[in-house]
């Protein structure tokens, strides 16, 4: 009894050795492997086999063995692999500063303790804000209805009627002190949702007013918006570039925030929702993409693959099919139930894309359910219209796919949004301009 009691005093001990107070050399050193290490060796990634954002996963180690050296800090491998001259080098693509790297084996040397509190995301902080300059005015995000599209220009959010021949600019709305990072249309038309640096507006489009403004409970900007749920549910992704990427949740009706999700461990580029409402794709700087059940806001599958950020996702159709677009320059296709890639198709560019639209055949009056086009853009200022997909079932893989580049675009291509009311295509780029397509790809009227 007295061996026991003595075993379990020396276990609590360890534990307590372990997950203690934290000491702010401590915490300076456990935030650089949280920043840096987490996002590929993480519950969900596990390269390596190795598991860093736990403390269990980090003293079992990976492989490799070991990765902790309590009684030589200096010898642990994951001190030693930061250096330099390390080969293999971590972080592949980054090299910490001497003052990080030394934060970390601190962090080894005084027991490699453990709080979670330190991995919760920094306190927001308060910003003095100024004014942009004028001349600042890119297009970062485009969105359309079946009557209006809308483009944020700068932080002014622009409100167009389609025209055979010219659109017409019938309102300015102006809620943003920072650029307009995301646009969304609800299902019915009435209402536009636009977001900002700490800052979403819920509009009406009629009389351009706003219906409401929410400062409270974000982080940093709201990157993407999407309605689901037949628009009981308007969904905001809120980014901290390298950190988090959230999910908020407000129910329409009774006008509150119902969920936050931590959903990826990298700012969020892009939400889309399936066309029956029923779910919800996140496209991120993690290199993932996520779908979300919208019956419980559950994930209900994790794409990866790619070896860039992905920039946005899309739906099928049918909505059985995923499409996601990266900056590895490459389209894939995904099976949404059984989650595995299903085709790939060459991109024709070199540069990193940016967006993705899916959608049947909009030549044709009554397309068939297998006449799908997919629409990209590119850092390279082309629009590129994908038809003829090959797609198949199961662990068969194409590569089929008939490319057609659209040309006469200025800039890098940053927005895309597909407007049913005249079948265009709208895209905006880094240089303010809009450009207005049609379906065989002709540039109809470039917007300044």
């Amino acid at each position: 009894m007295i061996k026991f009691v003595i075993i379990k005093l020396i276990c609590a001990a360890t534990l307590a050795s372990l997950t203690g107070a934290v000491s702010a050399a401590d915490l300076h050193g456990l935030r650089v492997l949280s920043d840096n290490c987490f996002r590929c060796h993480g519950a969900e990634k596990r390269k390596g086999d190795l598991v860093l954002d736990s403390r269990e996963g980090m003293m079992k180690g990976g492989d490799t063995g070991d990765v902790i050296d309590l009684d030589s800090p200096a010898e642990s491998m994951i001190y030693k692999l930061l250096a330099k001259n390390a080969d293999p080098h971590m972080p592949p693509k980054k090299q910490l500063s001497d003052a990080e790297i030394e934060a970390v084996k601190d962090w080894i040397k005084g027991g490699a303790k453990w709080d979670k509190k330190v991995l919760e995301e920094a306190p927001v902080k308060a910003i003095i804000w100024a004014n942009l300059p004028d001349i600042y005015r890119p297009v970062a995000a485009v969105a359309a209805s079946k009557t209006h599209f809308a483009v944020g220009r700068g932080n002014v959010v622009e409100v167009f009627k389609p025209g055979e021949k010219e659109p017409q600019r019938i309102k300015e709305l102006k809620g943003h002190r920072d650029v307009v990072q995301s646009l969304a249309f609800s299902p019915d038309g009435k209402h536009l949702a636009s977001g900002g640096f700490r800052r979403l507006v819920l509009w009406n489009v009629d009389s351009g007013k706003e219906g409401r403004t929410i400062d409270e409970g974000f982080n940093g900007r709201v990157t993407a918006l999407t309605f689901a749920g037949e628009g009981r549910f308007l969904v905001a992704a809120d980014s901290l570039a390298t950190r988090s990427g959230r999910l908020h949740v407000f129910d329409t009706k009774e006008r509150k925030r119902i969920k936050t999700i931590k959903a990826h461990a990298d700012a969020i580029y892009s939400l889309s929702t399936s066309v029956d409402g029923n779910f919800v794709v996140s496209a991120s700087a993690d290199k993932l993409a996520k779908t979300w059940r919208v019956k419980d806001w559950e994930r209900s599958g994790t794409f990866e693959g790619h070896t860039g950020y992905v920039f946005d996702a899309g739906f099928s159709p049918k909505g059985d099919r995923l499409a996601t677009v990266s900056a590895d320059t490459k389209v894939k296709i995904w099976d949404v139930k059984t989650r595995k890639q299903i085709s790939e198709f060459n991109s024709g560019t070199e540069l990193a894309l940016t967006g993705i639209f899916w959608m049947l055949d909009p030549g044709k009056e009554k397309p068939k359910d297998d006449e799908n086009w997919i629409i990209a853009i590119s850092e390279d200022g082309k629009p590129r219209a994908y038809t003829n997909l090959v797609l198949h079932d199961g662990q068969q893989r194409s590569t089929g796919a008939k490319m057609r580049t659209w040309s006469g675009a200025e800039g890098e291509l940053t927005a895309l949004a597909y407007s049913p009311a005249n079948k265009q295509v709208i895209t905006g780029d880094s240089h303010g301009g809009v450009g207005i397509w049609d379906i065989k790809g002709k540039l109809l009227k470039r917007l300044e």
